[in-house]
């Protein structure tokens, strides 16, 4: 008599993978694509997984998206506030464009994550909102909380720190659209140099 006995499946295990090396791969497609260019299955098949494999690992697509840019945004933070601790005002802010120019530039002309695909989907989707806010938001703070320091430093009246504050964001914001449109990285370094040279004067007088 054959033994009809059926062997214990294996394949509903849940599949092992590295979520950082996958959100990586998923955040390379959605710079490239934007959120609406691209599909929830798309997403897991530039990360190399099935549909229900990523979506109980990550969740939605606006879950997916949401996660990324918090890890982009935690990424610049730490690289910018690094830049802007050095001692010199002046190579602070040079340094600190220097490297978002590099993240903008080093691997093709992608510009910044968040400034780049989350305002196409600010209108519509409350989540590409809320990251696009919070994103100019934590700029500006990270520019505004290094002139304090060089406001006290050099015990100066001189500047409206949150309007100089504002003015590097925006520039920051501006390189990374310009990076997006193919301007070279000495291009776009000296388009900041500008406007760090007017921040610099303006502070010390």
């Amino acid at each position: 008599m054959q033994d009809r006995t059926k062997k214990a499946n294996k394949g509903g295990r849940p599949r092992k993978f590295d979520e950082d090396e996958v959100l990586i791969q998923m955040q390379r497609q959605l710079w490239t694509t934007g959120l609406s260019g691209i599909s929830l299955d798309g997403i897991a098949r530039s990360a190399g997984l099935n549909r229900p494999s990523l979506a109980a690992a990550f969740g939605s697509k606006d879950a997916i998206y949401g996660r990324a840019a918090r890890q982009y945004a935690a990424m610049m933070d730490d690289c910018l506030s690094r830049a802007l601790d050095i001692d010199n005002l002046h190579v602070a802010l040079r340094k600190a464009f220097d490297v978002a120019i590099g993240i903008y530039t080093d691997a093709g002309p992608d510009g910044c994550f968040v400034i780049c695909t989350a305002p196409a989907e600010a209108l519509t989707n409350p989540v590409c909102r809320d990251i696009l806010d919070l994103s100019i938001e934590a700029i500006d703070a990270l520019f505004l909380k290094r002139l304090e320091r060089e406001q006290a430093r050099v015990q100066s009246s001189h500047g409206d720190l949150p309007a100089l504050a504002g003015m590097l964001g925006s520039t920051l914001h501006s390189i990374a659209l310009r990076a997006r449109a193919g301007w070279s990285p000495d291009r776009l370094r000296s388009f900041a140099a500008g406007t760090v040279d007017h921040v610099v004067k303006d502070l010390v007088g």
